[in-house]
């Protein structure tokens, strides 16, 4: 089963990347601070029952919104960060709540390092020689 769920993490991804790569005039940084806060809402839907794992899953949403806001505003490199971190909530956070679906962690966690790499790279300023 974990297998499964990294192989649809990486097929997630690529169609992620796909479209942002085919559709050159999407603004990347937005899409970037999108991802970014629309990825913690997604574990409001699973804690929405259990007030405990609810008023934590309010606090992430609350930072990595923050951190979206921040990145698109003021510094890019706030988004790959910000993956990474999520990435990292993946991984910790079912240890403390079971709410979350089983394989959800490396399912996410597998998306979070791998946008967090092409945005990294993605959104750096091209520099002209």
């Amino acid at each position: 089963m974990q297998m499964t769920d990294i192989i649809i993490g990486l097929v997630t991804t690529f169609f992620v990347i796909l479209f942002l790569e085919v559709f050159k005039s999407v603004d990347k940084k937005l899409m970037g601070s999108f991802t970014l806060s629309g990825i913690a809402f997604i574990y409001v839907g699973f804690a929405w029952a259990d007030l405990p794992s609810l008023a934590m899953v309010v606090a992430g949403v609350a930072v990595f919104l923050f951190l979206a806001y921040y990145a698109f505003k003021k510094d890019y490199r706030l988004i790959p960060l910000g993956l990474v971190l999520h990435g990292t909530w993946d991984m910790i956070y079912p240890h403390f709540y079971s709410v979350v679906p089983r394989g959800y962690d490396l399912f996410c966690l597998t998306i979070d390092l791998l946008l967090a790499i092409y945005f990294y790279f993605r959104l750096r300023p091209q520099t002209s020689e």
